[in-house]
């Protein structure tokens, strides 16, 4: 990051996992070119969120703890602390968000921890 005021960006392994898997997908459905357009695109998101340069959301139907940014039909939650920035997880607009980040959280809350504590 070229800013100075931007923030470390860090991604939770489940983040790691839900790219991973929606590269998979698009692959399949769309091909290397849209595939990688859209990777870029959530990078370019990460990134401008951790510049301050793009404002995220919070809804309280989905966390209270968590805000987000949409890509076109991703959610894409982030936990700010201090100079971080944690991408904490991805879903696809189809799902029960709530349900599915809660369902998460058992998992995302040491992963989360860890970040904090070592980096």
């Amino acid at each position: 990051m070229a800013n100075s005021t931007c923030l470390s960006v860090y991604k939770t392994p489940t983040a790691e996992k839900k790219l991973i898997e929606i590269i998979k997908f698009s692959v399949r459905k769309w091909g290397n070119k849209t595939t990688i357009e859209y990777i870029d695109q959530i990078d370019n998101i990460i990134n401008s969120v951790a510049c301050g340069d793009l404002p995220c959301q919070t809804n309280p139907d989905f966390s209270l703890r968590f805000s987000y940014y949409m890509c076109k039909c991703h959610y894409i939650f982030f936990e700010f602390k201090k100079d971080k920035l944690i991408v904490v997880s991805l879903f696809h607009t189809a799902m029960d968000i709530k349900k599915r980040l809660n369902d998460e959280l058992t998992n995302l809350n040491p992963e989360i921890q860890n970040i904090r504590t070592n980096y």
